[in-house]
């Protein structure tokens, strides 16, 4: 800068918005020191200069801000417009490591009922024919990656990357982690069909009734502590995410209950 006699009276958006800092409070600076605000930060640690300092713009669009400068009377001020682009050089997951800590485990969940009402109109009688049927296929595992610092590192992610998919502990025995074949997106929730999606159940149905069908899915909560690392193709740049990764999951259900009651009236 040429005058040293100046403030940041405020920061707006391209659309007239008011900026607000860490607080919530209108951005503006008026000696030296540092505002924050959600994604950068401003700097006046001499009288003749000013450091403007932003995160990575991973939100999908460009950026921009407009800092007013005057002096302490209004006798004169000027626009800095930014303008900051979208980044195209994601972070990648180098490697996440697993461990138990003291209140980590598996425990019981409680449970979910699972129904369907089968209705055969089939056949002149109370024939019996053998169905199958798959309680567990849509009895999804939820899984939640949270992150001790609050941040979600799946934005610093290329959205479409095989590299977002990390292996899923899937159960603890004698106290070593246990893996699922699949590997899982890393995100902060996410959710999937388990390896007991194909296991079926083979049950009679009677011809010319209404056949209703029951049982309990058992669920399970998993929580372990993680260690990720991220890296950026062409730079040195490394980011340590740790954190807790708790997931429910069906482990089991109860044995099918079957109901035979009359075909419903056609009205």
């Amino acid at each position: 800068m040429t005058r040293t006699n100046w403030i940041v009276a405020s920061v707006m958006y391209p659309d007239g918005g008011i900026m607000t800092d860490e607080n919530g409070y209108p951005l503006k600076l008026e000696g030296m020191g540092t505002v924050r605000f959600h994604w950068g930060s401003i700097t006046r640690d001499k009288a003749k200069s000013l450091t403007i300092q932003l995160n990575d713009n991973f939100a999908g669009e460009e950026r921009r801000l407009i800092l007013k400068l005057s002096t302490e009377q209004g006798l004169y001020s000027e626009q800095i417009f930014i303008q900051q682009k979208i980044c195209t050089n994601y972070y990648q997951i180098e490697s996440i490591t697993y461990s138990l800590d003291e209140f980590d485990g598996v425990r019981e969940a409680g449970t979910k009922p699972w129904g369907i009402t089968w209705i055969d109109r089939t056949g002149s009688g109370e024939e019996i024919k053998k169905t199958s049927f798959f309680p567990f296929y849509n009895a999804f595992t939820e899984y939640y990656f949270d992150t001790y610092t609050g941040e979600y590192p799946k934005e610093w992610m290329n959205p479409e990357g095989e590299s977002r998919y990390v292996d899923m502990p899937g159960n603890i025995v004698d106290g070593q982690i246990i893996f699922e074949q699949e590997k899982q997106k890393y995100t902060d929730r996410g959710m999937y069909r388990g390896e007991l999606k194909d296991i079926s159940f083979e049950m009679d149905m009677v011809g010319m009734k209404q056949n209703r069908y029951q049982a309990d899915i058992y669920y399970k909560t998993l929580q372990v502590s993680y260690t990720m690392t991220l890296s950026r193709p062409g730079s040195d740049t490394k980011k340590i995410i740790t954190g807790k990764l708790l997931k429910n999951y069906p482990y089991d259900c109860s044995p099918i209950r079957h109901e035979v009651s009359d075909l419903p009236s056609d009205e």
